[in-house]
This record gives C-alpha cells, sequence and structure tokens, in this order.
C-alpha cells in the first residue's frame, strides 16, 4: 500500500507541487489582504476646535480634578536680517539657518519682511515664515 502511494506521489510530483504551491500562494495571499484592511480605517476629525498648543493640563490641589489654562506665548521676534557682505539680496528670519551664519558685524537689521521687501531684498529659499 505505502509502495503503491509512494509511486503515485513519483508520478504525479510535478502536478502535486503546483497545487502545493498554488495552495500555499492562496493563502497568504488571502491573510495579507486580511491583515491589511482588519481595523485600519480612515479616522475622521469632527472637531478641530482646539488649540493644543496654547492649552496646558492643570490639577487644581484638593480636588482632584484637571482643568486647562492658557499658557502665556513667547513673543515671536519677526525682525528680518540681511549680510552686508553678501552681494546676493536675501533676508533671513533670525530663526532661519541662513541668518546663523551672518557675522554679528556683517548683519543688518529689518523690523519686518515688508520693510527688508522695500528695499529690494527677498527671503531666501531655505528660509519660511
Amino acid at each position: 500500500m505505502l509502495s503503491k502511494f509512494i509511486l503515485l506521489v513519483k508520478q504525479y510530483q510535478h502536478h502535486i507541487f503546483l497545487a502545493v504551491c498554488i495552495l500555499l500562494i492562496s493563502v497568504i495571499s488571502f491573510n495579507l489582504g486580511k491583515i491589511g484592511s482588519s481595523g485600519k480605517g480612515t479616522m475622521k476629525i469632527e472637531d478641530n476646535t482646539a488649540n493644543i498648543y496654547r492649552a496646558q493640563s492643570v490639577k487644581q490641589e484638593g480636588t482632584g480634578e484637571r482643568t486647562l489654562s492658557t499658557a502665556t506665548p513667547k513673543p515671536l521676534d519677526l525682525r528680518v536680517v540681511v549680510s552686508r557682505a553678501s552681494s546676493s539680496k536675501k533676508y533671513h528670519f533670525l530663526w532661519c539657518p541662513g541668518a546663523k551664519q551672518i557675522k554679528e558685524e556683517n548683519k543688518v537689521f529689518f523690523n519686518y519682511d515688508k520693510e527688508a521687501e522695500a528695499n529690494g531684498y527677498t527671503l531666501a529659499g531655505n528660509c519660511s515664515r
């Protein structure tokens, strides 16, 4: 009986191998599709009125409750700087990497970007507002 089975397997080994491969590919594909579609839906944001940058959680003493208090924002320095030594007509905000590379003795400050633009300067490419 066993020898007949082995002989049958040897006779149809290419067909059996092909059937097993197709079966494995089908099972793997099904499971990958199921994993990819389950539980990973799109999130929908319904209320976007919270200002997470200005609020902080503060625990009230004795009550155990948490309330939100607004933190005072740091004033943003909107001055712009240009280089006296440079032949380019580019200006940088103080937080930009280009502004940090200008030597102190070569810095020329403008109070606002509009003031620098009025003097013929344009915003540097590596800097954004």
